[in-house]
């Protein structure tokens, strides 16, 4: 990393707090002002918004996205921001955790995901999340190594993705706490926010095989503007004919609090899979 770069997070991680909404709004300003910024920022909520809600401002949207963009890549150097979030239904979580078969706690790349888990922590519920290998080696963009310590707060654990559905499996076997999101590419046709995509199968395939309930997490907002998260209550897998509607009740949770925040998504375009003529679907 350059000796500007690691000038540039040492005032970010240095800087008080309270200082965070103007140093985003600043950069606010001149993030908008590039005409590839606001075209970006319009396709990423277009996506979200166009077919679900056709009434939606976009362009409004699109420049509450690059707010919230820009507030993410600061509040991870201020760990509170997103390690002490509010946290309601925990007792759903602690509810389906008693039952000693594991969880699989749901989410979406979206709001304050990264504090999700150390949130949950501070309340006596620790986590395992996948991450690629990329993020744990000491050549990592330094962002991406606080993200990392944003997540581990708390006493959370990264394993490696090559565990592998097998490894997650073991996991839960064990009786501990996954995390797994759906907003992933992945060969599993679903229909989200009014469009026909390729999402993961992951969660609930895995679930159904281990009979771990599944407790979704969603991010929401306060009417301060502050990210809190919420536990919905267990989903068993018996209560499901098929792991597919399983999935389904799943990215129905998770519907509404997107399109009622959409800005808060971590670039929407990159986390789900296109359905084209050339599209491979898993059988």
């Amino acid at each position: 990393m350059s000796t500007l770069a690691n000038l540039v997070n040492a005032l970010r991680r240095g800087a008080p707090q309270a200082l965070v909404p103007l140093l985003v709004q600043v950069r606010l300003w001149l993030a908008w002002s590039r005409r590839a910024v606001r075209e970006d920022a319009r396709a990423q909520m277009g996506f979200l918004l166009e077919a679900a809600r056709p009434d939606a401002d976009v362009d409004a949207a699109a420049k509450k996205y690059v707010r919230r963009m820009i507030w993410r890549a600061e509040a991870r150097w201020h760990l509170p921001l997103l390690t002490e979030q509010r946290v309601e239904g925990i007792e759903h979580l602690l509810a389906a955790r008693d039952l000693g078969r594991g969880v699989i706690v749901n989410y979406m790349h979206h709001g304050g995901y990264e504090g999700l888990s150390s949130s949950v922590a501070r309340l006596g519920v620790r986590c395992h999340m996948l991450g690629f290998d990329h993020i744990f080696g000491q050549d990592a963009p330094a962002w991406l190594k606080q993200n990392l310590r944003v997540s581990t707060h708390g006493g959370n654990t990264t394993v490696s993705v090559k565990v592998g559905s097998q490894g997650i499996v073991e996991l839960l076997n064990q009786g501990l706490v996954v995390t797994l999101a759906s907003d992933v590419p992945g060969r599993t046709p679903v229909h989200f926010a009014g469009r026909d995509l390729m999402g993961s199968f992951g969660a609930a395939r895995i679930a159904a095989s281990t009979d771990s309930p599944v407790v979704v997490a969603t991010s929401e907002v306060d009417v301060e503007g502050r990210p809190f998260v919420r536990i919905h209550e267990p989903l068993h897998p018996a209560d499901f004919e098929s792991p597919k509607e399983l999935l389904e009740e799943m990215l129905r949770i998770h519907e509404p609090v997107i399109l009622t925040w959409p800005e808060g998504c971590d670039i929407p375009l990159s986390r789900w899979g296109l359905v084209t003529a050339g599209t491979k679907v898993a059988s």
